[in-house]
């Protein structure tokens, strides 16, 4: 492997953690839904990131979706996601953890779908980017 396999392999796994995470708290109605969230916006952050670092694509340490989709378009990357859901979920990174404000509105079931759809896009870019000579 090479420095830029490795960084999107361990940028997927992370993003499978938090995966995990999600699925596992989505079970509970009781968990607050910031907490939820939070994993989601997580995870969906990690797979763009695993996508843009197989391409070998340098990113700014950020939790904001839209740039990270941004940049991925710049790059030829298309993120299969609505900019809509990807503005809603990224302020549950830190902002509405902490500050007590009102989220926008982003359902379990979005965030599922969203999760779901970014990981086999991300799968497919790493293997699209191990499989060249």
């Amino acid at each position: 492997m090479n420095p830029q396999s490795d960084e999107a392999a361990e940028l997927l796994s992370a993003g499978e953690r938090d995966r995990t995470g999600f699925r596992i708290l989505n079970r509970d109605a009781e968990a607050p839904d910031e907490i939820v969230l939070f994993h989601a916006q997580q995870a969906v952050e990690k797979f763009i990131k695993s996508a843009l670092a197989s391409h070998g694509v340098v990113y700014r340490r950020t939790h904001d979706l839209l740039e990270l989709s941004n940049l991925a378009t710049q790059n030829r990357l298309i993120v299969p996601a609505d900019p809509g859901l990807l503005a809603r979920l990224g302020p549950y990174a830190v902002e509405f953890r902490y500050l007590g404000i009102l989220a926008p509105t982003v359902s379990r079931a979005e965030a599922e779908a969203l999760i779901e759809t970014l990981r086999g896009w991300a799968k497919q870019h790493i293997a699209k980017s191990n499989a060249k000579p």
